[in-house]
């Protein structure tokens, strides 16, 4: 439990003590944590930045090759590791009462990259494509008229959307949107239900997996150590993880959605250019659609985007990190001890 300075209660001896937390107290401790230490994570957040900086002057220095997608991708997954590393390693530090840096932070996470890396790889790839099937039946099995597409349709969008509106490190959705348009045939109707069709068993091992990176890092778990972890620390509570999970996601999205938006309202109000109060407008800022590419509006909104969604981030992170701690409260009495004397 945190005390009006954030940090965890202690005793008359000093010794941290550790109690289990109900929805509503992670939440609060999540933003707590946040706003008391915003600069702490905004100096993680920075290398977030760096990354994207990177990959936009790849974009404009590289000549178009087959495989340039894929490596300037890769090129910003580094930063994004890194980046959701320092986030976890400054978040349960400073949950255990003790004090970091940015910069050990991030060389915690640095030294633990490629264990993160393969921890990631499998752990979002179960969680991103179900959310790419769910994306890809409703816009492609339905076949909606973006340019004139229904509130119902929005409504059941959202709804399908919930379970899979976290902000992740990999950007799997769209290099496996590529992968599925590029590997579909016309007339094959068929392959377009079979990520739908693995949505379920996927997110089952998305869950169970949850506390993969978090093990690998707080604990420097080995990798095979660090998936039996997780798996024990969910069993029995699947569904205790998975809607926290989602609460998690929505609302880290909505207040993502509810800053772009509202930055986008602010250009319109301000006349700039290619900002107009018209329906395909605003349709592109609720559904990330590109409305004219070549205006001074167009590119407000994706660097605004781009930042929203950066300082949105260690919210969803710090929750997973928070949820890790409290579960492994649960259960193992004294089993969080240890993690209070990791090396920072």
């Amino acid at each position: 439990m945190l005390n009006s300075s954030g940090t965890v209660q202690t005793d008359n001896s000093n010794t941290p003590i550790f109690q289990p937390m109900g929805f509503g107290e992670i939440l609060d401790t999540i933003f707590s944590l946040y706003r008391r230490h915003f600069l702490l994570f905004l100096g993680i957040v920075a290398i977030h930045f760096s990354g994207d900086l990177v990959e936009y002057v790849l974009w404009r220095v590289l000549p178009g090759f087959f495989l340039k997608f894929y490596i300037i991708n890769l090129v910003g997954l580094s930063f994004s590791l890194v980046n959701m590393g320092g986030i976890i390693v400054a978040a349960a530090t400073i949950y255990l009462g003790e004090q970091i840096t940015i910069l050990d932070a991030l060389k915690q996470a640095l030294h633990r990259v490629w264990h993160i890396c393969v921890c990631q790889l499998l752990w979002s790839l179960a969680l991103e494509i179900p959310r790419v099937g769910v994306i890809y039946f409703l816009i492609f099995a339905m076949e909606p008229d973006l340019s004139s597409i229904s509130i119902p349709y929005v409504f059941i969008f959202g709804l399908a959307a919930i379970p899979f509106l976290s902000y992740l490190a990999m950007p799997w959705t769209s290099i496996i949107t590529r992968l599925i348009t590029s590997m579909i045939r016309p007339g094959w109707m068929w392959t377009r239900f079979i990520l739908s069709i693995l949505a379920p068993f996927l997110i089952y091992f998305a869950v169970r997996w949850t506390f993969v990176t978090t093990s690998v890092l707080l604990e420097k778990s080995s990798i095979r150590r660090a998936f039996g972890k997780s798996w024990e620390l969910t069993r029995g509570k699947w569904w205790h993880v998975w809607g926290t999970l989602i609460s998690f996601g929505v609302i880290s999205f909505a207040i993502q959605r509810i800053l772009q938006i509202t930055v986008g309202f602010i250009l319109i109000l301000l006349k700039v250019e290619g900002a107009t109060a018209d329906m395909d407008t605003i349709r592109g800022m609720v559904l990330y659609a590109a409305v004219d590419t070549d205006t001074l509006f167009y590119t407000i909104t994706r660097w605004s985007n781009q930042i929203v969604n950066a300082l949105v981030f260690p919210i969803w992170v710090i929750g997973i990190t928070l949820l890790y701690l409290d579960v492994q409260i649960r259960k193992e009495d004294s089993g969080i001890q240890p993690l209070a004397t990791m090396p920072v």
